[in-house]
């Protein structure tokens, strides 16, 4: 009996050894792209499937794609849709992977058809299609596969980017004139009316795991990028693009977008902002779906328009969606814009995300050039922890692997292979080289010159009460000099005052990368001899930024500073950074501000400078922060996690002339807050202390801000020196709604204006260890030659200062009445 059962296996082995077509039959990937015959434009919902074969087939995206793979190496697609002529397309094995298929009109199927009736007005109650939603909405935690606690995934994303050139003016363009060679491998036929000119390819694979739904550091399986470097740094330049396309996932409460947060239609409080309707149900597919269409209640706001597809088998998941954005909602330099994401269900029957495209049309002028990107994530290999793939299993264990080689779910098309072939001819244009150096000036203020960049161009001149005009010059090296070691200083010069001022800095890379490459371990020592602003505590810009020299009241009250610092710096991939720094300062008195001081018999004597010296120290935490690095600068960009500062100073006296033992510390914490539809708010919340008995310019004097230049951080209807304390506590909120108002308001909504709110708490204390009064050899507080007092502690009311304003003027402007 056990031979005749061996002879039966042994005779079936042997047959499938004879027909491999039988026993190890492959699938071939059968992908493409539906457009129409006459317009050339994308069709999306085109229903596919194989021809003679009744049930099955997928649909087409909202960019006319589909993909699918089939066990048959050769035969016919059933194209068919409504107003289009129903059409059998063949395939090989050789052709399925890149199928450019055209459907004609039919015109059997567009007779004109008039529909009367009276508009039925819009209710949540009692309609089915809300209904629906409601029970896609109970259940989008229970079908969202990213609730579980442990898992993994491989991704593969892809960006590009492509220049959008009118079609009808693309000869004329000043663009193709000058670098013809871009116009090998235009794109004509990507985006109805333009010319698509790819410049920039960025793709990458990784191995993504969580645990306890934290995500552990991604490991790069591969990756390819078109990169220029001589004057972008790209990896700054991928952080701002990761930040403007996201991540999109309809089972989030929100689609981050920029600095933009899209409502999601499944998200708890969506029915308050869509509209719904039950549009067609599609049998074809298994499990059938349900089609919904999906609309902003305000086409102004920045809303998703288009459609849901969701399970009729009980689940109630959303399978797939393709949305746009209205052109009406309050949205820069956003000229169209097109979602379409696809889920599939993982072993537990949860649904993930398995592929998203979005592409963005981005321009200032709807008709000028403009810029065409499309961010596509492809993700597979969805696993539970202790199951991962063998393959990748290396890869998680050995931590940073890369493979040389990107394992691509598909192949790049033409158009993205010429991206690679156009940067890499740019990098050899002269002309281009010229025309990024000139960029680089603009965006760095520094004019690039050999081994040295001379700049600021912004600091070039400004003008003060004290200086009068002060005239400045300055250079740092470039990376031609050195990618470790920077070398930077300058020299200025005030009419009024006649005082020269300069400052010398050098700054050494501790790793084999830039002082600028993140993470960062850098030592540093700088001497500066120049004038300062007591208090003034700028974002993003000099203190003698010309911009800065218009001010409110008169800026009179300064000091002259000589400082000695060195530092040591070091950054973690964990975005924990420590400072550790040594400062000497010597301060005298400039403008209309003397130091003094009393004597035993209350006779006042003159203080020529003060002398501190002081170790000091700042630990700062910012985890998942990203940022915008530039060669020379780092620009974070907001994502919505806190970041934690604290700051700590010992004063040491007798030490290098050190007047003074002292203590500051100081924590400050900071966080974006999105709410949605109602916008965002950023609130940064700080407090501080100062032990010891100290002269005032010592003490925490409140930054106060007497320019036209609205910062957050200070107060803009202080003036400079007004108030001291050696304790206090802050609140400062800022909230944009995004146009949630006016974007309601007949006539004002065309102008995509949007509303601000501030308000900015302050208290503080000056206590008797550091009043004059209290102690003869302290400074007395600042006052004018007649004996007003300048300065002062706040007392026992906080000082609350509010603010309204209207932002997006001209796309770029802000106006606060505070």
């Amino acid at each position: 009996m056990v031979s005749k059962i061996f002879k039966v296996i042994y005779t079936g082995l042997l047959l499938l050894a004879a027909f491999p077509s039988i026993g190890q039959q492959g699938t071939i990937l059968v992908s493409g792209v539906v457009s129409d015959k006459d317009t050339r434009e994308p069709l999306a919902y085109i229903t596919v499937q194989f021809a003679g074969i009744a049930s099955g087939g997928i649909i087409t995206d909202s960019l006319g794609r589909f993909r699918f793979r089939s066990r048959q190496t050769a035969g016919s697609l059933r194209l068919s849709s409504v107003g289009y002529q129903t059409t059998n397309y063949p395939f090989t094995s050789d052709t399925a992977p890149n199928l450019a298929i055209f459907l004609s009109p039919d015109p059997n199927n567009l007779q004109e058809v008039t529909v009367s009736s009276k508009r039925k007005r819009y209710r949540n109650k009692n309609n089915p299609a809300v209904e629906l939603i409601r029970q896609v909405i109970a259940r989008r935690d229970s079908n969202n596969a990213r609730t579980r606690d442990d898992y993994g995934f491989k991704k593969y994303e892809k960006l590009t980017l492509s220049l959008a050139l009118a079609k009808d003016k693309d000869s004329q363009s000043w663009l193709l004139r000058k670098y013809p060679f871009l116009k090998t491998g235009m794109d004509t036929s990507g985006v109805a009316g333009k010319s698509l000119v790819p410049v920039y390819l960025h793709e990458k694979s990784t191995w993504n795991a969580f645990e306890e739904q934290k995500a552990t550091k991604p490991i790069i399986l591969g990756q390819n990028q078109s990169r220029i470097d001589q004057y972008l740094d790209e990896d700054g330049f991928d952080e701002f693009l990761e930040k403007i396309y996201g991540e999109p996932d309809l089972y989030d409460n929100d689609i981050t977008l920029g600095n933009r947060r899209f409502l999601s239609p499944i998200a708890q409080t969506a029915p308050l902002f869509y509209q719904y309707y039950l549009q067609d149900t599609i049998k074809n597919v298994q499990p059938q779906l349900i089609k919904v269409n999906v609309l902003p209640r305000n086409k102004e706001d920045a809303l998703l328009t288009g459609f849901l597809y969701v399970t009729l088998d009980g689940t109630y998941a959303v399978k797939r969606a393709d949305f746009t954005i209205s052109e009406k909602a309050n949205i820069n330099w956003l000229n169209d814009l097109k979602l379409s994401v696809e889920y599939r269900a993982e072993m537990t029957g949860r649904y993930y995300l398995s592929r998203s495209t979005m592409s963005m049309q981005l321009g200032i002028f709807k008709d000028g050039i403009g810029v065409f990107g499309q961010k596509t994530y492809i993700i597979d290999g969805y696993a539970q922890s202790g199951n991962y793939p063998y393959a990748l299993e290396s890869y998680v264990k050995k931590e940073g692997a890369v493979a040389g080689e990107i394992d691509r779910p598909e192949q790049l098309s033409a158009i993205d292979q010429q991206a690679l072939n156009n940067v890499d001819s740019l990098k050899h244009s002269r002309s281009f080289r010229k025309s990024m150096a000139l960029g680089a000036f603009a965006l760095s203020g520094y004019a690039p010159m050999g081994p040295l960049e001379f700049g600021p161009f912004s600091s070039f001149y400004s003008f003060n009460s004290v200086e009068g005009s002060r005239l400045k010059v300055g250079a740092r090296t470039s990376e031609l000099f050195s990618r470790r070691v920077v070398l930077d200083g300058y020299l200025a010069y005030g009419t009024r005052d006649q005082r020269t001022k300069y400052g010398l800095g050098m700054t050494v890379s501790l790793t084999d990368s830039s002082i600028y490459r993140f993470p960062v371990r850098s030592v540093s020592i700088r001497y500066n001899n120049d004038i300062q602003i007591p208090g003034q505590e700028l974002s993003f810009l000099t203190e003698d930024n010309i911009l800065l020299s218009f001010r409110r009241g008169n800026n009179n009250k300064m000091w002259y500073s000589q400082k000695w610092q060195f530092e040591y710096l070091h950054e973690t991939t964990g975005h924990l950074a420590f400072k550790l720094g040594y400062r000497n300062q010597k301060i005298a008195p400039a403008g209309i501000l003397v130091f003094e001081s009393t004597s035993q018999n209350n006779t006042r004597l003159r203080v020529d400078q003060l002398t501190t010296s002081e170790l000091y120290s700042e630990l700062r935490w910012a985890p998942h922060e990203t940022f915008f690095q530039g060669k020379r600068y780092r620009r974070p960009i907001i994502n919505g996690y806190p970041v934690y500062t604290l700051r700590a100073a010992f004063g040491l006296k007798g030490l290098m002339g050190g007047q003074y033992n002292y203590q500051r510390f100081t924590l400050n914490v900071s966080k974006r807050f999105f709410l949605s539809q109602l916008g965002f708010s950023d609130v940064t919340a700080e407090a501080g202390i100062v032990l010891g008995s100290l002269p005032f310019p010592l003490l925490t004097i409140h930054r106060a801000n007497q320019s036209y230049s609205n910062q957050l951080q200070s107060y803009n209807l202080m003036n400079n020196l007004e108030f001291i304390s050696n304790r206090y506590a802050s609140l400062h909120i800022q909230h944009s709604f995004n146009g949630f108002f006016l974007n309601k308001i007949p006539l004002i909504k065309k102008l995509k204006i949007r509303e601000m709110l501030t308000v900015k708490l302050l208290s503080g204390a000056l206590d008797k260890s550091s009043l004059p009064g209290y102690h003869s050899n302290l400074l007395l507080l600042p006052s004018t030659p007649e004996g007003n007092r300048l300065s002062g502690s706040l007392g026992q009311a906080p000082y609350i200062e509010g603010g309204l304003g209207v932002s997006n003027i001209f796309k770029f402007l802000r106006v606060d009445v505070v």
